[in-house]
């Protein structure tokens, strides 16, 4: 929690620096838009939090897998919400993923029901909060750093009082004189690192849709299930999970080669119409020029008949 209280606010530190430096655009800071959103601030922490007493009660590999029905939640979420309507190959791939994470729950020996309600009130809760980001991207006009900034600063205040009643906070501030020059370096650089993963986030929902954001999301933990397996000793390898872990693997390279041929059909399909909007224009203008010329033509026809009549009278 404590680790979290940093994070956010070197992500404020970070924004208002790149700002004063003119490296990027902040809004004026509003409250009451602040108020607004509450939700979204609201989402994430309870996402954080439910995040950890996952982590707690079950394994690395099995929770960065069943992490990946977040993509079926936030694919009904947008649908309801968004109305933003995936092709049937990309609902083919969540499916997959889906089943892979249903095959590693089987093939999961240290079972554990608390765990696994935790993580899905996880994906839950990221769905929530993946489209409601998405929502205010459109419906309040904010940049992606706005909004990034907006829910730092509502969230520091529940993360400050969690740290301070559970005794973190006073824990880990009595235990800095202890601290070496590495710790800090090590601690300076997992803001940074925080800062742009949570802003990668931000712009890569505000460019694509929460969908794409939770997919590409759930392609990362292939390597962290990987090295889960290979640190941690609470993890019992076998081949149910193995291939529950290659189903929801293949799903998330599916899915990202479908989403990638989606964008680029889109993009030719854009062109192509660009190519014919710019081919009428100039038919168009060709006419213009022709009858432009013809009205020019006759006038000067007019003119010189004119001119020759005004010359044989006396």
């Amino acid at each position: 929690v404590v680790l979290l209280l940093m994070h956010l606010s070197f992500s404020i530190v970070f924004l208002e620096g790149m700002s004063r430096f003119n490296l990027l655009k902040l809004r004026a800071f509003e409250w009451s838009l602040a108020m607004k959103m509450l939700p979204l601030s609201l989402c994430f922490v309870c996402n954080i939090l439910c995040a950890f007493y996952a982590l707690r009660l079950t394994s690395v590999p099995i929770f960065t897998t069943l992490r990946r029905m977040t993509t079926l939640f936030v694919m009904l979420a947008q649908w309801k919400i968004l109305g933003m309507t995936p092709s049937r190959r990309v609902v083919e791939c969540v499916l997959l993923m889906m089943l892979g994470a249903i095959v590693a729950g089987m093939g999961d020996m240290g079972f554990d029901p608390a765990g696994y309600l935790c993580v899905f009130a996880n994906n839950t809760l990221t769905a929530a909060y993946l489209v409601a980001m998405k929502f205010y991207f459109g419906s309040l006009n904010l940049a992606a750093v706005d909004v990034l900034r907006y829910n730092c600063v509502l969230s520091i205040p529940s993360i400050a009082i969690l740290a301070i009643s559970n005794g973190q906070l006073v824990h880990v501030l009595s235990s800095l004189q202890s601290t070496t020059v590495d710790f800090f370096y090590l601690f300076l650089a997992s803001g940074f690192m925080a800062f742009f993963v949570n802003f990668s986030t931000y712009w890569c929902t505000h460019v694509n849709s929460p969908l794409t954001t939770s997919v590409t999301g759930q392609l990362k933990n292939v390597l962290t299930t990987v090295l889960g397996m290979l640190i941690f000793p609470d993890v019992h390898i076998n081949p149910t999970f193995l291939v529950g872990i290659g189903l929801g693997t293949v799903g998330g390279i599916l899915f990202s080669v479908h989403k990638f041929m989606e964008s680029r059909k889109v993009k030719e399909e854009s062109g192509a119409d660009d190519t014919n909007e710019m081919e009428h224009e100039n038919e168009d203008t060709a006419i213009e020029m022709t009858s432009t010329l013809k009205r020019a033509r006759s006038n000067n026809g007019f003119d010189e008949n004119h001119s020759e009549d005004s010359d044989m009278r006396p």
